[in-house]
């Protein structure tokens, strides 16, 4: 007989992606038992190697902040060359 939700969905994976797996990220893996990956909002592109360690039975979870896709192009915006303030983005998504 089949207990967990991950075994009564045979070989269909789950993930939840975004802030709030961030946020919830060892819970929704061990504790629910739920989901069978976690990504951050960052983790987009890793999709294919989490999946790869879904299937395998190991834990998937990437929320790591990446700073390649976060700010690497954002420069500061001057609205006065002299001023020494300006404007940054200082957030992404939510």
């Amino acid at each position: 007989k089949r207990n967990s939700p991950k075994e009564k969905r045979g070989s269909i994976k789950v993930g939840i992606l975004g802030c709030m797996a961030e946020r919830l990220k060892k819970k929704l893996l061990e504790t629910d038992g739920m989901v069978d990956f976690v990504a951050g909002p960052d983790a987009y592109r890793d999709l294919p190697s989490l999946l790869a360690l879904a299937d395998s039975g190991q834990e998937a979870m990437n929320v790591a902040l990446s700073l390649e896709e976060t700010y690497a192009d954002v420069t500061p915006v001057r609205l006065n060359p002299d001023s020494p303030s300006a404007f940054v983005s200082i957030m992404r998504g939510c």
